[in-house]
């Protein structure tokens, strides 16, 4: 997936401390530019970087859009979904170095359907060469409120806080097939020889939106009394509801 360059269109600010655990803030400055952004980053989050290519060889930018138009969510709520996910994934892996794989949207049976497991993993290696694991709840809202800041800590306690084994296993067999696979492979022995446990992992709640949810953050980050460390970023776009539509249209219409 290309890159979403989130410092090109967006003020990243500082982390704070909340107990133990941190939040930030990333807002949008420029909201043209995330929209160019994103519309040239999502092809590579629901079509292989193969296939792309050779469409486009083929069939050129129009044969890209109707491609496309097979593979992109059309519905509002899909398409909230997915930026979400998608924004989570770029921020993990361009603002903190893990690596994230191959989308997992590529592989969806139905653009309309809602994607099941965890929202987002990620994975590193620490100095002893084995795997330590991030997993993320993505939650995209116009205006975002405290009850939706409960569905995502609802979605991070899922399988005792830990990722799911289907999800994990997908994570790092998709890690294989490209220049991670070290790290896809670290990822393997931690689930099959060692075990996942708190130590190994960290959370990220990340929500993308128009409004300040900053007292519910801080709230639920000040409740948390599990032992798996936390970090929740808020994105704030101006126009959310057209952040998302215009990026959609403009690749289904343009091929991006």
């Amino acid at each position: 997936m290309d890159t979403v360059d989130f410092r090109n269109w967006c003020t990243l600010g500082a982390l704070v401390s909340i107990g133990s655990h941190h939040a930030g803030v990333i807002e949008s400055f420029d909201d043209a530019t995330g929209i160019a952004t994103l519309a040239a980053a999502l092809p590579g989050a629901y079509a292989d970087s193969g296939s792309l290519a050779l469409i486009a060889r083929r069939l050129g930018k129009d044969g890209v859009a109707k491609f496309l138009s097979n593979k992109l969510p059309t519905k509002a709520s899909a398409r909230s979904g997915d930026m979400g996910e998608i924004l989570a994934t770029a921020y993990l892996h361009e603002e903190h170095g893990w690596m994230v794989g191959p989308s997992r949207l590529i592989q969806r049976d139905h653009q309309q359907w809602a994607m099941r497991g965890d929202d987002v993993l990620g994975a590193k290696l620490d100095t002893a060469g084995k795997a330590v694991i991030i997993k993320a709840e993505a939650k995209s809202r116009v205006t975002l409120a405290k009850a939706t800041v409960t569905e995502a800590r609802n979605g991070l306690a899922r399988e005792m806080e830990m990722p799911s084994a289907h999800s994990l296993t997908q994570f790092a067999e998709r890690l294989l097939s490209t220049a991670d696979a070290e790290v896809g492979e670290a990822v393997l022995m931690l689930q099959l020889l060692d075990e996942v446990r708190a130590n190994r992992v960290s959370h990220l709640m990340f929500l993308f939106t128009s409004n300040d949810p900053g007292k519910h953050v801080t709230a639920d980050l000040q409740a948390y009394t599990g032992a798996v460390a936390q970090l929740t970023i808020t994105l704030r776009v101006h126009g959310h509801k057209k952040f998302i539509t215009d990026a959609y249209e403009l690749v289904v219409t343009d091929g991006a």
